[in-house]
């Protein structure tokens, strides 16, 4: 009997030594800058206690908000650096988004990346943004309506993006193909923050705002990329469109508006190096959400109009990404995987290749795919 007891007894010790939740420091996002040529870090620690399940019901409230700061010559001493006055043990694994400051994202966004991905604990999946605002005012931002901070669009865009299609969420093992790649551009979403928009008893309240993008390529940014040059990456560039309204302007001064609920680009680069051509052919999928009462409009005009002005989107937001030498559409990477041979060559000569490239033909198909509850004419 002795021997079977001693067996169960070692059995029942197993995880002697385990930590409560409660005991530990989960950081939820992180702001990385660099300055004085040094790493350094902002940690997002969350009181889970008051965000945490509780006996079948899920407690609300903005919870506390912790912003740490640590500094190293390298993402590994930076984050070790924050140990010491942390009181109890940190957990890297819950973290779930990652911002750059434009300082770094300019000079030094391979060694940050090659930092974090080389930690232990990090994984490759948080949400990674860029910010020309100061960290910790990203960081402190709070949710609305008394919601968990963890709903908040900064650990979470994805619930906004379903909504509003305005820049999409990019995640660091997407990234890393703009660091790495030598022919890849990503578009890194922008955040800012404001306290125009909702106030909570009477005083401004601090929100993260999507302003737009960094065009991150070869490791480096390559510049910022406005609501005005995302109306067209949205329909050759961004992997999918669930909602983004779209304005129309039609005879007669009546108000309409599409919502672009799908998006499917064809890309077709031409042959020749000077320049090169590109044909796009895009097909989009659209719903009407307002018109005016018996405005007399045609299914047919209508299509006609959403297809004009998309077409005027995309060639404007290339010739303007174009002068900034910013290739939105990811135009490059399509050459180097199909004629590498074209764009070593071209690629020699030093110039971005996107200076080489020509909108051609821009063919787009809209289809209305419902009318909600407003009527037009069948045409």
């Amino acid at each position: 009997m002795v021997p079977v007891f001693l067996a169960l007894v070692l059995l029942l010790t197993g995880c002697w030594d385990m930590k409560e939740a409660q005991n530990i420091n989960f950081i939820t996002a992180l702001g990385i800058d660099y300055e004085n040529d040094r790493f350094i870090i902002y940690a997002q620690l969350l009181d889970f206690s008051e965000i945490a399940k509780q006996e079948g019901t899920i407690k609300t409230g903005h919870g506390e908000v912790w912003i740490g700061k640590s500094e190293g010559k390298t993402i590994d001493e930076a984050l070790i650096s924050l140990y010491p006055a942390s009181q109890q043990r940190t957990s890297w694994t819950h973290v779930r988004t990652i911002i750059f400051s434009k300082a770094l994202l300019d000079k030094h966004l391979p060694e940050a990346v090659n930092g974090l991905i080389q930690t232990r604990d990090l994984r490759y999946t948080p949400w990674v943004f860029g910010t020309d605002q100061k960290l910790p005012d990203i960081l402190k931002s709070i949710s609305l309506l008394n919601e968990s901070v963890l709903n908040s669009a900064l650990l979470d865009p994805e619930e906004l993006y379903k909504l509003y299609s305005y820049v999409e969420p990019l995640r660091l093992i997407k990234l890393i193909d703009g660091v790495k790649e030598p022919a890849v551009t990503k578009l890194l979403p922008l955040v800012s923050w404001t306290e125009g928009v909702w106030k909570g008893n009477g005083d401004p309240t601090p929100q993260v705002k999507l302003v737009g993008a960094y065009a991150i390529a070869q490791g480096r940014n390559r510049g910022q990329v406005d609501s005005a040059m995302l109306q067209g990456a949205r329909y050759v560039e961004f992997q999918r469109m669930i909602s983004f309204p779209l304005p129309l302007s039609l005879d007669g001064g009546s108000p309409v508006m599409i919502n672009i609920a799908h998006r499917d680009p064809d890309i077709q680069i031409g042959d020749g190096s000077d320049p090169i051509r590109v044909k796009l052919k895009v097909r989009v999928k659209a719903y009407i959400s307002e018109l005016a009462v018996d405005s007399g409009i045609t299914s047919a005009r209508l299509r006609s109009a959403a297809e004009e002005t998309i077409e005027r989107e995309i060639r404007r937001s290339f010739d303007v990404a174009k002068a900034k030498q910013i290739d939105l559409y990811n135009l490059e990477e399509k050459l180097y995987r199909h004629d590498q041979a074209r764009w070593k060559k071209l690629h020699a000569q030093g110039k971005p290749l996107i200076s080489f490239m020509e909108l051609d033909q821009v063919r787009v198909e809209v289809s209305l795919v419902h009318s909600s509850s407003h009527k037009v004419l069948k045409q």
